[in-house]
């Protein structure tokens, strides 16, 4: 009796790993929020990054604002918090040239870049997290001066384990 029910809970475990390793692998995390504005224009900032990676992970963030009316804020800024999770764990961080990187801890960081006159602000670089990191996370938040009037306080996006 015994053998019988080990026998049917190795099996059991058994299909289970191989639903979870035949699973299709996920390639990428991202998130997304939508700002409306009045006009018709609109705010989207964006977070992503690599699902699966081996000693590095790419990652972007970006706030963008679509329409017409007008077409360029008067500033549009991006902020990317990007952060290793695990016990003791650090991370290494790349950007683009024109944003500012400040490592407010050994497994954070926080990514930042204003653009005038234009519609967009991206940032975009590279981690590399310690080997003792469980999951890496990028919390995109933006804000923007579109006109006099209108003002978009920072909203975020969050692509990471909760």
């Amino acid at each position: 009796m015994l053998r019988t029910r080990l026998g049917r809970g190795c099996a059991v475990v058994l299909a289970a790993v191989g639903l979870v390793v035949s699973a299709p692998p996920t390639h990428a995390t991202s998130a997304a929020t939508s700002v409306g504005l009045p006009g018709g224009n609109k705010i989207v900032i964006n977070a992503w990054h690599c699902a699966v990676y081996a000693n590095a992970c790419d990652w972007k963030a970006s706030t963008k604002m679509s329409g017409n009316s007008p077409k360029r804020a008067r500033w549009i800024q991006n902020r990317a918090e990007l952060e290793a999770h695990g016990v003791g764990v650090s991370i290494t961080i790349s950007k683009n040239p024109e944003a500012t990187l400040n490592m407010v801890s050994r497994s954070l960081g926080v990514v930042r870049w204003k653009n005038t006159r234009a519609r967009i602000s991206d940032t975009y670089g590279q981690m590399r997290p310690s080997k003792t990191t469980l999951y890496v996370s990028t919390r995109s938040c933006g804000s923007a001066q579109v006109t006099g009037s209108i003002r978009v306080s920072e909203k975020c996006a969050y692509a990471g384990a909760s």
